[in-house]
Parts: C-alpha cells; sequence; structure tokens
C-alpha cells in the first residue's frame, strides 16, 4: 500500500471514530438561588450608636470599627455586666458570658456577650497608651456568630474612659 493510501484510510478512521461517539447527556444543574448565598442575619453594623453618657464616677469601653466608614459600634458601662452593641441595623442589649483575660482598668482584655437573638460577641481588645482618665485601645476585634453558623470579624479601636 502507498502512504497516500495508508493516511487516506487513517484518516477515515479517525473520521469514523469522532462520528461514531454518542454526544455527552446533558447535564441538568439546579437554579441557585441567590438568597441561600447571603447569611439569613446581617451582622455587619449598617450604622452606628448614639450618643452615651457616663455619670459621676462612672467608666465606659468605647470602641469604633476600623472600617470605611468608621462607626461607633459597641458601648459598656463598667461593673454592669452588660452591653449595647451595633448588630446590622440595630442597637442590641448583650449580656456578659466570658470576663478573662488581662486587666484593663475596670474591664477585662477578653470579653463573651449573649445577645436576645441568639447571637455570641467575643470581644478581645490590646491596651494601649494611657489618657488622662483612662486610657487606648490600641487594637481589637469583635467576634459575632450566629445561630446559623455565620462568624463575622469586625476589627475596632477605642477608649476607655472615666468621668471624674
Amino acid at each position: 500500500m502507498s502512504r497516500q493510501a495508508i493516511l487516506f484510510l487513517a484518516a477515515g478512521l479517525v473520521l469514523a471514530a469522532c462520528s461514531s461517539r454518542p454526544d455527552p447527556a446533558p447535564v441538568e444543574r439546579a437554579p441557585v438561588n441567590p438568597e441561600a448565598l447571603v447569611p439569613a442575619v446581617n451582622v455587619v453594623p449598617e450604622s452606628g450608636l448614639g450618643p452615651q453618657q457616663l455619670a459621676k464616677n462612672e467608666c465606659g469601653l468605647f470602641l469604633w470599627s476600623k472600617t470605611d466608614p468608621t462607626q461607633f459600634i459597641f458601648f459598656e458601662r463598667a461593673q454592669t455586666g452588660r452591653a449595647t452593641v451595633q448588630i446590622g441595623s440595630k442597637a442590641v442589649e448583650v449580656t456578659q458570658t466570658i470576663n478573662r483575660g488581662e486587666i484593663f482598668g475596670e474591664f477585662m482584655t477578653e470579653q463573651g456577650f449573649a445577645a436576645p437573638d441568639g447571637e455570641q460577641i467575643l470581644l478581645t481588645i490590646v491596651p494601649g497608651e494611657p489618657l488622662q482618665a483612662g486610657q487606648r485601645v490600641e487594637a481589637g476585634k469583635l467576634e459575632i456568630s450566629t445561630p446559623e453558623g455565620w462568624r463575622t470579624l469586625i476589627p475596632v479601636l477605642g477608649v476607655r474612659a472615666c468621668q471624674p
């Protein structure tokens, strides 16, 4: 057989093989519900807390998000075991469940809180330089966990201040 005949025969076999393959069955995919990809509860603060006042001889912990825009999102009065946290679009009163770490004036450097809707909040702070009647919070994070299993970490900074 000539070389040309062999190439012609080989090409014919390749074409026959390609045409005899069955088409793959179409893959059916379930439609994606975009809402299923979004957390059931938006815990990222949409706005900040309002102004907070301290009485004479009272101390408070004031924290702002280190996000753009910066927002006032956490306030705790010393020795009350409660705080106010901005969760999503609402200010929520939370109850302290953990109080450990190092002493930071009237507060501790690691605190946990429980919200009425089941969110768990863990606050960890790094003390900064002293101020008159207080001290800066050099860095910190607010970790919010929802009952659905979502966790949101918000970097914070702030101040521990006392009203003389």
